[in-house]
């Protein structure tokens, strides 16, 4: 069949054979998309990695670029704690159920870690630790964030900090310093990495420690990607002040930290965020984002592609072996291209001014949920008041018969005494004879 159409061609000219003239019109065009399409996806993964009963943490893990993460985990047969705002969700439950059958992995779970939330990192971190031996853990990918589109009204976390700062820097922080001691207590021939995902936009920022949540400047709702790019520069720094930490730390046993924390960039892809910022997060907007959607699909990565970076930072054995606290882009090391993130007095400069900032934040959100406590035990005790009142004032006849029956079948009850509350009835007569023959 080739060879007789490759004759007919020849013989009788292109014109010969239907519809092969236009092909070859729109040939070159083909080409050029599929070359721009491969140059836009960014580099693939190539390494391979057994991650049967390996331990890793995601969070974000449930769309967008942590879900394609999650994908991949999950097929190579990875326990993975997904770390979700909320569990109560039946969402949740059809896609960890859905992601179980798909890979035959029923070592899927969610646990409930809000990075609005310092309280709620800090329980579900505290729940963590509680435990002798230590837990496993062998990989914590932080793939959570927010980017606020242009225009948009500014928005604040459930401790009341602004959401950029709050939930792409402030959370990763309080986290990643509460799992330390988990990071640290790992045995020295686990190959233990964390990354944290960051974006291109950093080059943009504009970090002021002294204002870094914009109250004093003023909030860029016009130009959001100052306040987003300053969140990734001070989780890039922080990133690079960690891993200083942990190279500093000398363990027990004098074996060298085992322990690799990278900043990931995957790149420009068509995630849930980005769909958001490019819309306006508006309707119109959304409309002209579908119309345009050619233009997306060949210039930006999709989130299969922009995971490739954080696979190849899980399984390339290459990047265990370097010093850690860089940025890697494009599945391979890539260089700052603002040198303030290096610094170490920006890095002590920010660990410092976020730990002030959690103490007093926690604090408040301490004292304001005692308030509540409070105001509910009130309230459930006006409630009951007014409801044995009601009982007391309507309820004469009855009360009078209940109390003639419990006189009638008093021999039935029996009283436990208080220091031997907790103990069975055959138990509580032996310690009795036993404190009788002690005095005696």
């Amino acid at each position: 069949m080739p060879v007789d159409f490759a004759s007919k061609v020849i013989t009788d000219g292109v014109s010969s054979v239907r519809f092969l003239p236009e092909i070859l019109q729109l040939a070159p065009w083909a080409a050029l998309i599929y070359a721009l399409r491969w140059f836009f996806g960014g580099q693939a993964n190539k390494v391979d990695r057994v991650m049967h009963g390996k331990v890793v943490m995601v969070s974000g893990g449930t769309s967008g670029l942590g879900a394609a993460i999650v994908d991949d985990l999950a097929s190579r047969g990875a326990q993975i704690i997904l770390l979700v705002r909320s569990t109560h969700d039946s969402w949740l439950v059809d896609h960890i159920s859905d992601l179980r059958a798909r890979h035959s992995n029923a070592l899927i779970y969610a646990e409930e870690c809000d990075f609005s939330s310092l309280h709620g990192i800090r329980l579900f971190c505290t729940k963590w630790l509680d435990n002798s031996p230590p837990r496993r853990l062998d990989s914590i990918v932080l793939a959570a964030g927010v980017m606020a589109p242009p225009f948009a009204a500014r928005t604040l976390t459930q401790d009341g900090v602004e959401a950029h700062w709050g939930i792409d820097y402030l959370g990763p922080y309080h986290f990643l310093t509460l799992m330390m001691p988990s990071l640290k207590a790992q045995p020295p021939d686990r190959d233990v990495r964390v990354l944290v995902a960051t974006c291109a936009a950093y080059m943009m920022g504009d970090l002021d420690l002294n204002d870094a949540e914009f109250l004093e400047r003023g909030y860029p709702a016009r130009r959001p990607w100052l306040a987003y790019g300053a969140a990734k520069i001070a989780v890039m720094a922080l990133v690079a002040e960690l891993q200083r930490q942990l190279d500093a730390y000398k363990r027990p046993d004098g074996m060298p930290t085992n322990v690799k924390i990278y900043s990931v960039d995957p790149g420009i892809m068509r995630s849930p965020g980005s769909r958001r910022w490019l819309s306006l997060g508006s309707v119109v907007g959304l409309l002209a984002y579908i119309v345009m959607w050619p233009l997306w699909w060949l210039v930006l990565k999709s989130t299969w592609e922009g995971a490739q970076s954080f696979l190849a930072a899980l399984y390339d054995p290459e990047f265990s072996r370097m010093p850690g606290g860089g940025l890697i882009r494009e599945c391979r090391i890539s260089p700052f291209r603002k040198l303030e993130i290096e610094s170490e007095i920006l890095g002590q400069q920010l660990c410092e001014l976020s730990k002030a900032q959690v103490q007093q934040l926690e604090k408040q959100a301490a004292l304001v949920r005692a308030r509540e406590k409070k105001k509910k035990e009130a309230e459930k005790e006006k409630d009951m008041g007014s409801e044995q009142a009601a009982s007391s004032n309507t309820g004469g006849n009855d009360t009078s018969k209940s109390s003639s029956k419990k006189r009638s079948d008093g021999k039935k009850v029996s009283f436990i005494d208080s220091e031997n509350l907790g103990t069975s009835a055959t138990e509580a007569p032996k310690s009795a004879s036993k404190r009788k023959t002690k005095k005696t």
